[in-house]
């Protein structure tokens, strides 16, 4: 069977559903191929399902035994939910791998999809290193964490990056004896020591062992349980063992036979996130640029742009809006102290208890940060505590139009919220650093 469409995705992943809505709702004919389940990683295998998870202790929803039984509904409802909102608006969704016939028709199943443009959404997935080979029963990844299965008494997780974090959280609360191994000194690399510690004493605090400078360099099971050998020798043990050291990159079949420039890692784009082929992109993490959903999205977005109107397309990665849905969270925008080594800046605090609005609803931790140069431009804001994900987002816009001090200074802030520990910790900036 051939049908022909002005758009066919490959992956049906945050990146490609956004760009199929966008093309979709300006009359585009438009068709997704998926291997798996609709939403990919962002929304069916990791960061919605493990944030609702968080969300029920955030919240005191209920107890954990609620929790757990209702929760493969939860799973079947995001699918259905995906699913619902591509078909309601005439997105045709086909199940199956997709293989690239040529630069202008897929074949998923026994169909033939052609299109005047083809867009790679593939993602990617998670690996192992060769000591640790993942058999997705002991050794586990994301996708099998997060359907929250014959919980473990036990869980050592490889790597304390954001996603090791992010299940040290949910596993520790569902009261699982949790052993994070992390290769660097500190956990969470890349952000700041002062946001990472509230997370990692709340972690001690449930009682999860943090074991930081050493690498895993094996593992087997033994006795019903994994045991981890590390680089100094030492073993840990655990019921299971959940990888979040590597991905590799997802690859449509069939993309040697077109002249797709890739490498190792990912598909080689240019501005426009074009491949080499001129009618045919590659966005979210399939090209490499930034593994994040909401840089995927945003990607999705302007190419339907490009294909619609002839839109360049210009992202500014630097002021990328980011969050550690841990307990407490971390969000902010912008730079970070440690980027800024040999840069005079200046760094202003204020903890959430010492607002009005945080007397009013008793909170005992969190706070903002906000770091300004010399110029008094802002160069960051980041806070740490409940739910702070939910005020950093729509800062961006601001941010990318050179915010300054002034600008926050002679700006309406509603009060009280606690939207201003902002103005507060711009007011209690110190003299610099």
């Amino acid at each position: 069977m051939a049908r022909e469409y002005d758009v066919v995705i490959l992956g049906g992943g945050v990146a490609g559903y956004y760009c199929a809505k966008a093309l979709r709702k300006e009359g585009k004919s438009v068709a997704i191929i998926e291997r798996d389940s609709l939403g990919g990683t962002a929304i069916r295998w990791g960061a919605v399902p493990v944030k609702r998870a968080l969300d029920f202790f955030k919240e005191n929803k209920g107890n954990i035994e609620e929790l757990l039984n209702r929760w493969q509904d939860d799973l079947a409802e995001l699918g259905r939910r995906t699913k619902s909102s591509l078909s309601s608006i005439g997105v045709d969704v086909y199940y199956g791998e997709g293989e690239l016939v040529d630069s202008h028709a897929v074949k998923v199943g026994g169909s033939i999809l052609t299109s005047g443009y083809i867009i790679i959404a593939t993602g990617t997935e998670a690996i192992s290193i060769d000591g640790i080979p993942v058999d997705r029963e002991w050794i586990i990844t994301h996708r099998e964490a997060v359907e929250l299965k014959d919980i473990p008494k036990s869980l050592v997780i490889l790597g304390g990056n954001v996603e090791g974090i992010e299940f040290a959280s949910l596993y520790s609360q569902l009261g699982v004896n949790v052993t994070v191994i992390e290769k660097e000194n500190s956990i969470l690399p890349g952000y700041d020591g002062d946001l990472a510690y509230p997370i990692e004493k709340k972690l001690m605090d449930k009682g999860v062992k943090i074991v930081k400078g050493k690498s895993a360099i094996k593992a087997y099971v033994e006795n019903s349980n994994v045991k981890v050998i590390l680089d100094d020798e030492s073993i840990m043990e655990g019921e299971k063992v959940l990888v979040t050291l590597l991905r590799k990159p997802n690859f449509p079949k069939g993309i040697e036979r077109l002249n797709i420039r890739y490498s190792e890692s990912k598909i080689l784009v240019d501005s426009n996130l074009k491949t080499s082929v001129d009618n045919i992109f590659a966005i979210g993490d399939i090209n490499g640029i930034m593994g994040l959903g909401n840089v995927a999205i945003n990607q999705g977005l302007q190419v339907a742009e490009y294909i619609l109107n002839g839109r360049s397309i210009s992202m500014n990665y630097e002021s990328l809006p980011r969050a550690v849905f841990t307990l407490p969270e971390i969000a902010g925008i912008g730079r970070q102290e440690e980027d800024l080594r040999g840069v005079s800046y200046k760094v202003g605090y204020c903890n959430f208890k010492d607002t009005w609005r945080g007397w009013s609803r008793d909170l005992d931790e969190g706070f903002v940060k906000v770091i300004v140069d010399e110029g008094q431009n802002v160069l960051g804001i980041w806070m740490v505590g409940n739910m702070v994900s939910e005020y950093i987002g729509m800062i961006s816009p601001l941010f990318n139009n050179n915010l300054t001090l002034d600008h926050i200074k002679s700006n309406l802030i509603i009060h009280p919220t606690l939207t201003e520990s902002i103005l507060e910790a711009v007011l209690n900036i110190n003299n610099g650093r």
